[in-house]
């Protein structure tokens, strides 16, 4: 049984963690917006930035839109120097939806503004309070990547064997 001082700690870390005034979230949408993207292009971008290049229908479905949208999406995207259709090098008649240089730079930019911004707060701590937080930032990171495997344990043990597997 967790105690009530650690659950109590446990929601202190959580507001802590996930508070996003309006200003933080003004800020986000002014870095998005320097860059004229609509969320949907952000979307298609980390799409294309976790899992690589995507046929136009793999990227429809991750976008959960019908492939009709998806195209006119990309077409947009690709008019703007983001995005750009390849064709498979296994099979010509498969296209491939890639991020061009600008696509992948607006990540960048956006982790750029992040780190600035973030190192001006970091500026204001003391050299104990680096420190700590140093600490507790590798424990976020070690116990995530444990919940991650765990999770990936569970899911594989859970899940049919697709077919021809």
């Amino acid at each position: 049984m967790v105690s009530t001082d650690r659950q109590a700690l446990q929601r202190e870390l959580l507001e802590e963690m996930t508070a996003w005034s309006p200003r933080d979230r003004d800020g986000a949408f002014k870095t998005w917006h320097r860059h004229a993207l609509s969320l949907v292009h952000l979307n298609v971008l980390t799409a294309l930035e976790a899992e690589g290049p995507l046929s136009m229908r793999r990227l429809a479905e991750a976008m959960d839109v019908s492939d009709a949208s998806a195209t006119g999406i990309v077409d947009r995207m690709e008019k703007r120097g983001l995005v750009e259709r390849r064709h498979g090098t296994d099979d010509r008649r498969q296209v491939l939806v890639h991020p061009t240089p600008a696509g992948a730079q607006v990540f960048s930019d956006m982790a750029a503004h992040r780190r600035s911004a973030l190192a001006k707060v970091l500026a204001e701590l003391t050299e104990e309070e680096l420190a700590a937080l140093l600490v507790g930032m590798r424990a976020i990171h070690a116990a995530k990547a444990r919940v991650l495997a765990a999770s990936q344990v569970g899911s594989e043990v859970t899940q049919p064997p697709k077919p021809g597997e």
